[in-house]
């Protein structure tokens, strides 16, 4: 995983951000993701830092760069749901600058409604794939019916 830049100190060259969850961070310029077309809903924004929610966490953040005020917590799918599996297509694969798709790691983002943190939920149909080595991700649209873009992290309360 990338340096956390919540750690970077003022003097570490690269871009500083003020964001809303973290204040202001450093990001050098090897920290920083390009999502090309964009994340489906936010097609002009490019720039985002993978951050750690703590040490010990699953989760991430995905901070935005280009808008300070928006970052999404992400997971690795295969902390959410055995057997994870998207079918890449060679085109993808390239544009991502990956020879191998072991290169390349997937995460989902979740979505934890106000108030009712037991209610989490991962977009498993909109997955990220990201080539840590080449700096570049894409979000996907993956069309497989086992996933869902609202699958529950935990049983609902009764």
């Amino acid at each position: 995983m990338t340096p956390d830049p919540k750690q970077q100190t003022s003097e570490s060259p690269g871009l500083s951000v003020t964001t809303r969850n973290f204040g202001t961070i450093t990001v050098r310029p090897e920290q920083v993701l390009t999502f090309s077309p964009g994340l489906l809903g936010f097609p002009d924004l490019h720039r985002f830092v993978l951050i750690e929610h703590h040490q010990e966490s699953p989760f991430l953040w995905l901070q935005c760069l280009d808008n300070p005020d928006l970052a999404f917590v992400v997971v690795d799918p295969a902390a959410v749901v055995s057997g994870y599996h998207v079918t890449l297509s060679p085109e993808v694969q390239r544009e991502l600058g990956a020879e191998d798709p072991q290169e390349l790691n997937f995460l989902v983002i979740l979505t934890i409604p106000p108030g009712r943190p037991r209610d989490i939920t991962a977009n498993l149909m909109g997955p990220l794939v990201i080539n840590l080595k080449q700096r570049q991700g894409r979000q996907l649209v993956v069309d497989q019916p086992q996933y869902s873009h609202k699958h529950r992290l935990l049983p609902p309360e009764e």
